[in-house]
């Protein structure tokens, strides 16, 4: 299967990793603006949260994914750790998992892609994932609907099992948010909730 990167990826992205065995991660493709590619949605005390990875394109609008480097003219690493660690360091499974997160996002990676899929593959390892992970140049196209997972200006059919949410008396169960969160509440666990998600 062809997916394109994804910073901390949703349930659903997650979901596919589960269903297949082997996936490839597109870096030939042109870089579109406002995905998930470069940002993910948390949930804190105040709703859902958007963190972004500024990025450089050095072709504009004709730079492919895997030419997409990150800024750091700004501290965002710092703002994203500090918003994850708001949202769930009361969770069961935070301390369990910061560390290396941590470990991972202060290295000073230089294109968009590598940081992403050295996140993913911690990630799948920590959620029980089997998948072989390996990023592909390829010149096939991704398809339309692997993009629209990453899109995020439309509204995904996926439906996930519902768990326990640090803020679920506050907004009710928020549904395909970034695995951190499923992670972060369940541990161990998360693994079944992705088997029980439906398309």
């Amino acid at each position: 299967m062809l997916l394109p990167t994804s910073y901390f990826p949703n349930i659903e992205y997650f979901t596919y990793l589960l269903r297949h065995q082997e996936i490839q991660i597109c870096l030939n493709e042109i870089f579109p603006k406002q995905t998930f590619r470069n940002r993910c949605v948390i949930l804190n005390a105040n709703g859902l949260q958007s963190l972004s990875i500024p990025v450089e394109r050095e072709l504009g609008h004709e730079t492919r994914t895997c030419d997409i480097r990150i800024s750091y003219a700004e501290d965002w690493r710092k703002i994203h750790l500090r918003s994850i660690e708001s949202a769930y360091r009361r969770t069961p499974y935070y301390e369990y998992y910061i560390s290396a997160l941590e470990s991972i996002l202060l290295k000073n990676h230089v294109r968009l892609v590598d940081l992403n899929f050295e996140l993913l593959e911690f990630l799948a390892d920590k959620v029980g994932l089997s998948c072989r992970l390996h990023v592909s140049d390829t010149a096939e196209k991704i398809s339309r609907e692997m993009n629209e997972l990453v899109n995020t200006k439309t509204q995904s059919a996926f439906k996930g099992k519902a768990y326990l949410q640090t803020f679920t008396e506050r907004y009710g169960f928020q549904n395909n948010l970034s695995i951190l969160d499923l992670l972060f509440n369940e541990g161990p666990n998360s693994i079944c909730i992705l088997e029980e998600g439906k398309f």
